[in-house]
C-alpha cells in the first residue's frame, strides 16, 4: 500500500487477529493551499505546479474503530463507519478534492450493517443480498422529482405514477413495481456514472411506459421477467437492481428485457474463528470456464448466483479430494 503502486481503488481490510481498516486510497498531488482547484487556475504561476504526492500516511482511513465495522460503496470515505468514528472533513485539506457523496449502497450499509450492534453470520449474508433503495437515497430523490408531476389527462402516465406511489422499493424477482421504477432510474443512473449530462426523470418514464405496454402489455409486469441474467442457452430471472447491494445494471433487448452485464459479479465471504481459522465460501456469476462454451463449468454456477447461494472455497488436498476434475502441468497436459 506505501508503493501506492495501484491509486484508483479503495481498500477494506481484515484479517484473522481481528484488524480491520478502510482506506481512501489514492494519489493526491500535493497542491498549493487557497487556490480553487476545482475552478481553471493560470498556467503561467510556478507555484501552481505540484511536484510529490501526499504521502501514504496522511491519506484519508480508518484503523479498528470502536465503532466494530468499516464499509465502503464509492461513496465519500466521511461516512466509512460508526457516525462516531467517521473521519471529519475539516481535517483534511480541500486540495485533496475529496469526494462527498453517498450512494444508496452506502445509505443501506449505514441501515444494515451499521444498524445492527451483534451481527451475525446469517445476517451478514442477508445484508449482502439487501434489494431495497434507502429512502435517502439520489434514486429516491429522482423518484420524488417524478411523482411530483402532473399527468394531466394522460391515462398512462398516471397509472405509471400510481405503481411508482406503491412501490416499495424494492427489487425482488416478483415485484410488480420494479420493472416500471428501474426502468426509469437506470438510464439517469448510467449516465451519471458516465459522466453525461442525466436525463429528466420524467423523459425515462415515458419511455419505460413505452417499452412495457410495447413488449409485455401491462405496466406492472414482474420485474423477473423483465430482469434477466443470461448465459448461454440459460436465461434467468434475477433479483436486484443499479446501486443496490444486489447490483445489477441491465442491458436493454430488441424484446423489452435487460441482460444483467454489471453490478455483483464474483462473490466471497471470509470469516475467521475464535483462534484464526480461516473459512470461506464464494459464488461466480457465470463458472470457472469464462471463455470456454463448450465446458460444463461455462454457465454451472449461474443457478446459484441467482438463487443468492455460495458454494464452499476448498483450500487443503483433503478438501479438493473428489472434486478434481484435471491435473496436470501448464505445457504438458
Amino acid at each position: 500500500m506505501r508503493l501506492q503502486a495501484i491509486p484508483s481503488l479503495n481498500y477494506v481490510y481484515a484479517d484473522e487477529r481481528g484488524n480491520i481498516g478502510y482506506i481512501y486510497n489514492g494519489a493526491f498531488p500535493v497542491r498549493k493551499e487557497g487556490p480553487d482547484w476545482q475552478g481553471v487556475l493560470p498556467g503561467d504561476r510556478s507555484d501552481l505546479i505540484w511536484r510529490s504526492y501526499v504521502p501514504f500516511d496522511k491519506e484519508p482511513q480508518i484503523w479498528n474503530p470502536p465503532s466494530g465495522f468499516v464499509f465502503n460503496s464509492n461513496n465519500t470515505p466521511f461516512h466509512a463507519t460508526g457516525p462516531a468514528d467517521d473521519l471529519k472533513p475539516e481535517n483534511f485539506s480541500p486540495t485533496l478534492g475529496i469526494q462527498t457523496d453517498m450512494t444508496n449502497r452506502a445509505w443501506r450499509a449505514m441501515e444494515t450493517y451499521g444498524a445492527d450492534p451483534r451481527i451475525t453470520a446469517e445476517a451478514f449474508h442477508a445484508y449482502k443480498y439487501d434489494l431495497a433503495y434507502s429512502t435517502r437515497s439520489p434514486e429516491a430523490a429522482a423518484f420524488q422529482e417524478v411523482l411530483a408531476v402532473d399527468p394531466g389527462n394522460d391515462a398512462d402516465l398516471r397509472q405509471s405514477l400510481d405503481i411508482l406511489r406503491r412501490w416499495d422499493a424494492r427489487t425482488n424477482v416478483a415485484n410488480r413495481g420494479a420493472a416500471l421504477a428501474i426502468l426509469t432510474i437506470e438510464p439517469v443512473i448510467v449516465a451519471q456514472l458516465n459522466g453525461k449530462a442525466p436525463r429528466r426523470p420524467i423523459d425515462a418514464l415515458r419511455d419505460a411506459i413505452r417499452t412495457l405496454k410495447t413488449h409485455f402489455g401491462r405496466l406492472d409486469p414482474e420485474w423477473g421477467q423483465v430482469n434477466r441474467l443470461r448465459r448461454g442457452s440459460l436465461s434467468l430471472a434475477i433479483d436486484g437492481g443499479p446501486d443496490i447491494f444486489r447490483g445489477v445494471y441491465g442491458e436493454p433487448q430488441p424484446d423489452g428485457t435487460l441482460t444483467a452485464m454489471a453490478g455483483d459479479t464474483f462473490v466471497m465471504f471470509v470469516t475467521w474463528d475464535k483462534a484464526g481459522k480461516l473459512a470461506s465460501e464464494s459464488i461466480h456469476q457465470f463458472g470457472s470456464a469464462t471463455e470456454d462454451r463448450k465446458s460444463p463449468h461455462y454457465a454451472d454456477q449461474a443457478p446459484l448466483f441467482v438463487g443468492m447461494k455460495t458454494k464452499p472455497v476448498l483450500f487443503t488436498q483433503a478438501e479438493l479430494a473428489g472434486h478434481v476434475e484435471a491435473d496436470y502441468e501448464p505445457g504438458k497436459r
